[in-house]
Order: C-alpha cells, then sequence, then structure tokens
C-alpha cells in the first residue's frame, strides 16, 4: 500500500508538472512580446505624437520640465510612482514597471574626448564599484551623446541608456533604465526617449 501511494504522489507531481510545462508554452504561444517588433523610429514618432502603445501598455505623454525648468523632458503620464524634482536633481520610478530616470546638471561645457574615452572613463568608474558594464552601441545626436548598455545588479541585470548633453553653459547627464529582459521593448522607449530629450532641448519645443 505505501508503494502504491508513493507511485500515485509521483503520477500527480509529474501530471502538475506537464500542466505547468502546457499553460507556460500556451502563454508564450500568444505572449505579445514574441510576435510584436519595434523600430526607434516608430516609438519616436509614438512620441512626437503624445501616445504610443508598448505591446498592452498604453503610454502618453506630455512636455515636462525639471532642474527648475532648465531641461524639457518627455514625460509618461500616469506611470511613475516616484516623482522626485530638486534644482539639481530628479529621479522618475515605477515600481511596478522597475523602470527608473535620473537627470543632473551641472555649471560648465563638456571636456573635449572621443566617445571611445567616455566610454572608457565610465568602465573605470564601474569597475572601481566592482561593477561589469557591456556596452551594446553608443550615438552622437546634435549636443548630445549616448550609450546603450547592460550591468549586473543584486537583483539581475539592468538596461541602460546614459546620456550627457550641453545645453547653453551646463553639462547634463541622464540614466534611464530597465530591466535587461524588456530591452527590446522598454529599452528602446528609453533609447526613443532620450532621442526626444536632446530634440526638446535643442530646439525648445515639445513633443508635437
Amino acid at each position: 500500500m505505501e508503494i502504491d501511494r508513493s507511485i500515485a504522489l509521483f503520477q500527480q507531481e509529474q501530471w502538475a508538472r506537464e500542466e505547468e510545462e502546457k499553460n507556460r508554452s500556451f502563454l508564450e504561444q500568444y505572449d505579445p512580446k514574441n510576435h510584436i517588433k519595434y523600430t526607434l523610429e516608430e516609438l519616436i514618432e509614438g512620441i512626437h505624437k503624445k501616445k504610443q502603445y508598448l505591446y498592452t501598455l498604453k503610454l502618453e505623454f506630455e512636455e515636462r520640465k525639471l532642474l527648475s525648468g532648465r531641461l524639457a523632458i518627455p514625460f509618461i503620464r500616469d506611470f511613475f510612482d516616484v516623482v522626485d524634482d530638486e534644482p539639481d536633481t530628479a529621479l522618475l520610478a515605477s515600481n511596478s514597471r522597475h523602470v527608473t530616470m535620473t537627470f543632473s546638471d551641472t555649471p560648465g561645457r563638456k571636456a573635449v574626448h572621443s566617445t571611445e574615452e567616455w566610454i572608457e572613463g565610465m568602465k573605470g568608474s564601474m569597475k572601481a564599484m566592482n561593477l561589469h558594464m557591456s556596452v551594446e552601441q553608443t550615438k552622437v545626436l546634435g549636443n548630445m551623446e549616448y550609450l546603450c548598455c547592460t550591468m549586473p545588479t543584486a537583483k539581475g541585470k539592468i538596461y541602460n541608456v546614459v546620456f550627457y548633453m550641453q545645453k547653453d553653459d551646463r553639462l547634463y547627464a541622464g540614466t534611464l533604465n530597465c530591466p535587461e529582459k524588456d530591452k527590446e521593448g522598454m529599452g528602446l522607449m528609453l533609447e526613443a526617449c532620450a532621442h526626444v530629450i536632446e530634440e526638446m532641448n535643442r530646439q525648445g519645443g515639445d513633443v508635437s
């Protein structure tokens, strides 16, 4: 009887595992992330139109000025749990979506250097904190330079869009990040936001 009971329990566990695998396969089959691919240009245009779906998530944008009005950004409405805007630093965070944006500025003009020197300087800073940064791409947009990179954290890998930008007599820096697994969706959206930030602060216009 004890053997029969053990066999029955083993069969129940096996059936449960098989059912869980079937459910996982079903969800993956109909997960929009496996079927919808976005382009950077498409998401930039969505920000310009102030409305963009990211899979099933509806994002609406408006212009907002941070850092005592010196930096204009495309702000995602009803998205952030934390909005902390101080004169020299700003933090926007969505705990549910695991998305964070930080911005800061200092007086002065950027030093003349190559993008490679900037990247090596960032890698050196990360190494000093025992963090390894893997750079995936770099770009120059007008007065902005940015890079996209991944780095490990205690909660898993994160995908970062890091920029610095000259505007008037101040140097602006920003980091926008999300989980590395979301880089093809939310990560690309954050890169599109960086493009629009450069546009808004170069031209002085809003996202329209």
